[in-house]
């Protein structure tokens, strides 16, 4: 649909494309109203229309079921429109926070090994020290798990630091779902830092109890671990459990 529009002369002007990523970010509109902006942007198919659709999913509309439903919408019709939707999607998918869409189109535009390397490279882009970029972190960790991106732990114990208890939390419900013990030391290290909050330093004691994690014969706890683990035969154990 909007592919011959990549080739038309004389497209739109900024304003008119502005005008239409008005309307399909409006929240509390009828779907029909965002429904026609998106149809217009994808008639007229130029690179700027295209950014301006990806546009679409970062906002969420008043009503779950239409916000679903416009963005699968979405995706099915860039995953059509092929190699110029890809690039943009790519972009995006490096820049902004909200992804997990984007990324299910790419996972049916890129290959296996292209879209490893791209939700990598998008991880990397987002330091443990981005107080931004949290979002996004989050649902990139969850991509590299959906999807299945081999060789992802080391990367993902990069954001057991991160600055945001959300992202310590998901990235260890990550590590340990994969039963990655190549970084379970980093784990049970964090276990005596108090410099985490005691909602993280609960998580990675619940996680190191429920695996049987190996524990060294001097490891320590912090105060808000011990108040409800000791360390027994080299595990951890409940405290009166």
């Amino acid at each position: 649909m909007g592919f011959f529009g990549l080739f038309k002369k004389g497209g739109p002007t900024q304003k008119q494309i502005d005008k239409q990523v008005t309307r399909l970010k409006e929240q509390y509109a009828k779907p029909e109203y965002r429904q026609m902006a998106m149809d217009q942007l994808f008639s007229w198919g130029t690179h700027e229309c295209l950014v301006g659709l990806i546009g679409r999913f970062k906002v969420v509309v008043q009503s779950p079921y239409y916000d679903e439903q416009e963005k699968r919408w979405l995706v099915d019709q860039l995953v059509e429109l092929g190699e110029p939707a890809k690039e943009v999607l790519k972009e995006f998918v490096i820049r902004e926070n909200e992804v997990t869409y984007p990324i299910q189109a790419l996972s049916r535009l890129c290959s296996k090994q292209e879209l490893e390397q791209l939700l990598k490279n998008a991880l990397t882009a987002r330091s443990p020290e981005d107080y931004r970029s949290s979002e996004g972190k989050m649902e990139l960790i969850a991509a590299l798990e959906e999807y299945e991106i081999p060789n992802s732990s080391e990367l993902i114990a990069l954001y057991l630091n991160d600055h945001h208890d959300e992202v310590k939390c998901i990235a260890l419900d990550v590590l340990f779902r994969n039963k990655s013990s190549s970084v379970y030391p980093r784990v049970t290290q964090m276990l005596g830092d108090d410099t985490h909050s005691a909602r993280v330093l609960r998580h990675a004691a619940a996680k190191v109890h429920e695996f049987e994690v190996a524990l060294p014969d001097n490891q320590a706890l912090a105060p808000e671990v011990a108040e409800d683990f000791e360390v027994k035969s080299g595990k951890l154990s409940r405290v009166n459990g």
